[in-house]
């Protein structure tokens, strides 16, 4: 009988062979074969293979391979948790740098996640997107920093949710939120483009671009013709493309049928979209790197590595081909039987991991089912199990991945298929919010509401015991008193949190936040009284020790320094909560503040160029011209150059302003700045009639 090894034996010879002739023939049956194990229950072969053991003092690799695909099932299973907020993720689980920060890059990761979700939202009924905050939400920043994309599930009606970010992973699953329409809110630009997309369906999630960091979503019509009236399979109406990139993740919204750019995420008007790129037709982001090519030669494979000699195998590659990072690399050497932290010029089989390269890119599936990054993600009993190992030179933090035990002669894991059949491999959807779950603003949200709760339970709880005590006692009366008013306090802050328990808004957020400090507050007043009196006789007695009596004050919060403190805040138009703020500060120490603390990223900052005066940061603006101009004729009065008809002012991002090492406090050095006209007798009627102070 011909065994699966004696195939695999007179392939690799006859291949190795037309390596020699510079030939690489085609691959023309199912690829299960390559990276076959062992036997499965059907009498084929398993599909998996594992890596040799590391030498000593090397990193072990233990990546496997598997051919073992999420089902559909398993998918909408691992969503509907999500979507039901039932993962609770460790406080953290996120790396920004390294692996984690750029595996969007990973082409055969993204291609294989956007199939996932393709299980997901497919006939999905697109319901707009809201603007949210990033990582803090209690602080304002940069537009189009994050989105959340709502949807309407095809099968069920439910609400299923995708989070937008610009830097990490493009796009996470998202517990479900409400979509707030036009009519109950006030709607940007971006958001009121996009809401020409309601009521279109999902018609496919996928990457449409071959080894490009590209993940679209294609829509159409409810009631779109499936075909044309010759026959052709007509196009999608429009296409939601997300750029993965290092630099930072993109928005592109496209005409599907030629291409045109309709919008992008540093869309704030009409202006701002032409300058980039609305009106054209879209293209992928060029890159210095090779796109991998199934029909490339052995020869000019090994050319690329020319000036390479001396890195590692798994450097070079990442640094030669788009697409393929270190995963992808040490699982093709760990089949080829290499070590891809060796340079390339020591390593002596290069054949065979070129052949395991190019076997990869021609499999029937492209690299959706050859490669699959198997991580340890989190049961429900088990959030807080999280190791890591370094790859290589490249000194990435790891996944931990599923322990291996040995089940009949075969080596398995959580990714295969077991328990009398039923699946329990994990999803990249689940692997994917996992790691950066703990960015959606809606699980943030949740989960300080949670927290909230419990507070509010257990200061009631801790007052109703007081309240025990004092009825009955004459003496207690006026503690029984002050008791009852905080009872009444808390029930009105549960009440509030009643309405709030779930995301409805960004702006929701800032109530849940204040009602949690509201209630620990009024839970520690006693503390904060025993603070103020340990304060006082240290003062009196000069306690050598201050320090050491304030931590031992239970429950202990130092008071937070309001940064507005003097600083002269104007609203443009004091009855629209989202109107463009200018801020001004007025001496050298608050214009410290006011670049340096108060700034957030989006916000324009002016001064006066060449005079001595005030920093000013103008946030919220929209781009209007107006407001800009007002921002600057403000600039102009609160400088040396007040009594001036006119005065040059600068203005640019705050993000290319910076502190002057060595300098006086307030100096700051400016880069790629644009140059105003302010008028300050404008500037000061201006602030007249609009000022108010933040105190």
């Amino acid at each position: 009988m011909i065994t699966a090894a004696a195939i695999l034996g007179a392939e690799a010879v006859f291949r190795r062979r037309c390596l020699e002739l510079c030939y690489v023939p085609a691959v023309g049956r199912n690829m299960s074969a390559l990276f076959s194990t062992g036997k499965s229950s059907e009498g084929t072969t398993s599909g998996r293979m594992y890596s040799k053991p590391a030498k000593s003092g090397d990193p072990a690799i233990s990546y496997p391979f598997t051919l073992n695909r999420c089902s559909r099932d398993r998918c909408i299973s691992v969503f509907d948790r999500i979507k039901n907020d039932e993962f609770l993720l460790p406080p953290s689980t996120n790396v920004k740098n390294g692996t984690y920060k750029h595996l969007s890059l990973e082409f055969g990761m993204l291609r294989r996640y956007a199939d996932e979700l393709d299980h997901v939202f497919a006939n999905a009924t697109f319901m707009g997107v809201t603007h949210t905050p990033i990582k803090k939400l209690e602080a304002e920043t940069k537009p189009l920093e994050a989105l959340l994309l709502h949807f309407r599930g095809f099968e069920r009606g439910d609400s299923i949710c995708l989070f937008y970010q610009r830097d990490g992973f493009p796009l996470v699953p998202s517990p479900s939120a409400s979509y707030i329409p036009a009519s109950q809110r006030m709607l940007s630009y971006f958001e009121k483009v996009m809401s020409g997309l309601i009521g279109l369906r999902v018609s496919k999630v996928h990457c449409p671009y071959f080894f490009k960091n590209v993940i679209a979503i294609d829509l159409k019509a409810p009631h779109h013709q499936l075909t044309s009236e010759d026959g052709m399979e007509k196009p999608e109406s429009y296409r939601i493309l997300f750029v993965a990139r290092r630099a930072g993740n993109r928005i592109v919204m496209a005409d599907n049928n030629d291409g045109v750019i309709l919008l992008t995420s540093a869309t704030h008007d009409e202006k701002s979209g032409v300058k980039d790129g609305v009106g054209s037709v879209f293209h992928t982001d060029s890159s210095e790197k090779a796109t991998p090519d199934p029909s490339e030669p052995f020869p000019n494979f090994m050319d690329r590595f020319k000036g390479k000699e001396h890195m590692s195998l798994l450097k070079a590659m990442t640094l030669t081909y788009e697409g393929i990072g270190p995963k992808c690399v040490t699982l093709l050497a760990s089949k080829a039987g290499i070590d891809c932290t060796k340079h390339v010029s020591k390593i002596e089989n290069v054949a065979d991991f070129y052949d395991c390269y190019i076997r990869w890119l021609r499999a029937p599936d492209g690299v959706v089912e050859q490669l699959r990054f198997v991580t340890h993600t989190p049961s429900e009993d088990d959030t807080d199990a999280k190791n890591s190992d370094h790859n290589g030179d490249m000194g990435h933090d790891e996944p931990t991945l599923p322990t291996e035990v040995e089940v009949g002669g075969a080596v398995t894991d959580g990714s295969a298929t077991g328990n009398g059949g039923k699946e329990t491999s994990k999803s990249l959807i689940e692997y994917v919010f996992w790691h950066w779950g703990t960015d959606v603003p809606v699980y943030i949200h949740n989960r300080l509401a949670e927290e909230t709760r419990t507070l509010i339970d257990g200061t009631v709880e801790r007052f109703e015991k007081i309240k025990t005590q004092c009825i009955g006692d004459e003496q207690q009366s006026e503690r029984l008193a002050k008791v009852q008013e905080r009872l009444d306090s808390l029930d009105s802050y549960s009440k509030s949190l009643d309405t709030v328990m779930k995301w409805k808004s960004p702006e929701e957020f800032d109530l849940v936040k204040t009602i949690n400090e509201q209630v620990y507050d009024l839970g520690d007043l006693t503390g904060y009284r025993r603070k103020g009196r340990l304060q006082r006789e240290g003062r009196q007695h000069g306690s050598p020790d201050g320090g050491t009596e304030e931590r031992n004050v239970r429950h202990f919060r130092p008071k937070k320094v309001n940064p507005y403190k003097g600083i002269l805040v104007i609203k443009m138009n004091p009855g629209d909560p989202n109107t463009a703020l200018i801020i001004v500060g007025r001496n050298a120490e608050q214009n410290e503040r006011v670049t340096h603390e108060i700034a957030l990223p989006g916000d324009v900052w002016l001064h006066t160029k060449d005079c001595p005066g005030s920093h000013v940061l103008l946030r919220r603006y929209g781009g209007s011209s107006e407001a800009l101009q007002v921002a600057a004729d403000i600039a102009a009065y609160y400088s040396k150059a007040r009594a001036r008809t006119s005065a040059p002012v600068i203005r640019t991002g705050i993000e290319n302003v910076s502190r002057c090492a060595g300098a006086q406090i307030g100096a700051v050095l400016v880069n790629n700045y644009e140059t105003l006209e302010g008028r300050p007798d404008r500037g000061g009627e201006y602030v007249k009639a609009h000022r108010i102070s933040l105190n």
